[in-house]
């Protein structure tokens, strides 16, 4: 992943940046974070402490160059990581719950949250991860890659035989 060149001390403008970042990415952070965990306060809990520690990173100077929504779930991933090794958050591999998203601003994005969910019975949990960041939150080959620690080829690969196991099951489709 490519970071921004590192500079001793950002400045109150490049502060201001990062907080335009937070806004515009809060909500896609909360519902990835909800995906992972699928509970509602710990991923409230995962997405702050995804801020806290990106907000760190571009303080100290090691921010994304690019497109800091993957670097974001990239973080959000690790800390879910971290905290299941720690038995701190319940890892549920993107198992399903009741309990859709509150910070879903439409009824139309609980329904395909609650959707991509139920698919995960069908698929690997890999090839569900890869099928909800490429579907759900529309990341490109390269970002689902950074996210999840796959090439650009294991992405296509993940996705592709995930859209195969569904065609194998039209029921699934039609939910």
């Amino acid at each position: 992943m490519r970071v921004a060149e590192a500079s001793p001390a950002r400045t109150l403008d490049s502060d201001a940046a990062f907080e335009e970042i937070y806004v515009a990415a809060w909500p896609r952070l909360c519902r990835y974070a909800w995906v992972l965990v699928r509970h509602h306060e710990d991923a409230e809990d995962v997405a702050a402490e995804t801020v806290r520690r990106a907000f760190a990173a571009w303080q100290a100077g090691r921010g994304p160059a690019a497109d800091p929504i993957p670097w974001l779930f990239l973080i959000a991933r690790r800390i879910v990581i971290d905290r299941n090794k720690r038995h701190v958050l319940p890892w549920h591999s993107l198992s399903r719950t009741d309990d859709p998203p509150a910070s879903a601003d439409s009824l139309g994005r609980v329904e395909a949250a609650v959707w991509f969910d139920q698919l995960r019975d069908c698929l690997s949990p890999r090839q569900h991860e890869a099928i909800v960041l490429r579907f759900l939150f529309d990341l490109d080959d390269d970002q689902i890659g950074r996210v999840m620690g796959l090439s650009p080829a294991g992405v296509r690969t993940n996705v592709s035989r995930g859209v195969a196991a569904l065609r194998k099951r039209p029921e699934v489709l039609d939910l």
